[in-house]
């Protein structure tokens, strides 16, 4: 009888030890169990940073768990990402990933990570809308006024822009390299700041995004020109630089990366969250004050983009001679 009620007593030990077992599993399993960081390489107040923080906003709703956003602004988006790149592939940490940081930065300075091998794309959301701006008391009506002044003062003029190796910076390089003009670039961790030193009067020129757009409604900047192909229903008056004679154009993207060898069922429940936040008021409404263009690329038309931009920027940074192609 000991014998047998030993026995009895074992195999229900083993069975509750087995459910806590399966128990355990299953919760380790449902992602998420925990909050969400979300990092953005850029300083808070820019574009990136307040459309990202509205789309966590309203994303953490269907997933359930809170998405923590951080700045790690530096090195044009190359310092986030490198912090991407070595954290645990579960989901967990996540970053605002754009056309700067991955294709761009990894070709104008050394970086930690391979762009094209070490993430996960899960969505690209957004194309910024890229202004060249002076102040609203500049005596430079147009843009060829300012390349016409420029060209007649070497390095005088100072162009604020959002990173060496930003979008930004980079057309506007294209820009003096095809009128043969030289500014004097002035580095800022991020469109806010770019923008408030145009305001501030410490560069000439800004190039930025849809920080600048207040400012123009308010009368205090100027907008001289665009980099895109798509004139604002808002700003008409705005030419873009095709239409001032130039034979190219710029389209910046911007989406939500994680770190490589993710679980495509993570990836597929992250990309579902943050597409339904896509159609939120909250998100249209932030999207919408920066002028930006929505877009809903999947995780394969994310990856495509990538390699796309990382093709393209690279002959436009080899052309200019500038980066890791310095001569």
């Amino acid at each position: 009888m000991r014998t047998l009620a030993n026995r009895l007593l074992g195999s229900c030990c083993g069975i509750v030890a087995l459910c806590a077992v399966v128990g355990s599993a299953a919760a380790q399993g449902a992602y998420p169990n925990k909050p969400i960081t979300l990092l953005i390489p850029f300083a808070a107040g820019g574009s990136t940073d307040v459309t990202a923080r509205a789309l966590a906003s309203v994303a953490e709703k269907s997933l359930g768990q809170p998405v923590v956003v951080v700045n790690r602004p530096g090195a044009t988006g190359a310092l986030a990402l490198t912090e991407l790149s070595k954290a645990a592939p579960d989901g967990y940490t996540l970053a605002t990933i754009n056309e700067i940081a991955v294709a761009i930065a990894p070709q104008m300075q050394k970086v930690s990570f391979e762009p094209m091998k070490d993430f996960t794309p899960i969505m690209n959301y957004g194309v910024y809308t890229t202004f060249i701006a002076v102040s609203a008391d500049a005596p430079y009506k147009t843009l060829k006024e300012l390349l016409d002044y420029a060209r007649a003062n070497p390095r005088i003029v100072t162009v604020g822009v959002p990173g060496l190796g930003a979008s930004a910076h980079l057309g506007m390089a294209r820009l003096a390299q095809d009128n043969k003009v030289e500014f004097t670039f002035v580095p800022f961790p991020g469109g806010a700041p770019t923008t408030s030193a145009l305001l501030g009067r410490h560069v000439t020129v800004a190039s930025a995004s849809g920080e600048l757009l207040p400012h123009a409604k308010s009368g205090k900047v100027r907008l001289l020109a665009m980099f895109e192909d798509s004139k604002l229903k808002e700003f008409p008056q705005v030419p873009t630089i095709r239409e001032l004679g130039s034979a190219w154009s710029l389209n910046s993207w911007v989406g939500i990366g994680g770190p490589a060898g993710m679980d495509p069922a993570v990836t597929a429940k992250l990309y579902e969250a943050f597409r339904k936040a896509m159609d939120s008021p909250e998100f249209k409404n932030t999207i919408e004050g920066f002028q930006m263009l929505t877009i809903t690329d999947d995780p394969k038309k994310a990856a495509e983009a990538y390699r796309r931009s990382y093709d393209d920027m690279g002959k436009i940074i080899k052309d200019l001679g500038i980066g890791n192609y310095a001569k």
